[in-house]
């Protein structure tokens, strides 16, 4: 429902209800291409953190897990 909306809105992302040229629309709300270029930029490198600290947490508890024995508990 939400994207038939937007496709139904398609140039505005918020209409006015007072002014039409006051509306919110992909042209006058899009990013500049240099924000772009750096959000990419640090979205790349903190993937490649993630995901190294994703191997280094699943390489670590790998392996069966000893179940405890009779006498072993509380």
């Amino acid at each position: 429902m939400l994207g038939g909306t937007a496709f139904a809105l398609y140039p505005n992302l918020l209409t006015s209800s007072t002014d039409p040229s006051s509306s919110l629309t992909i042209h006058n709300s899009a990013a500049q291409a240099y924000g772009l270029s750096v959000g990419l930029s640090w979205w790349i490198v903190g993937m490649v953190l993630v995901s190294g600290y994703f191997i280094y947490v699943y390489r670590s508890f790998r392996g069966k897990v000893a179940l405890p024995t009779e006498d072993a508990g509380y």
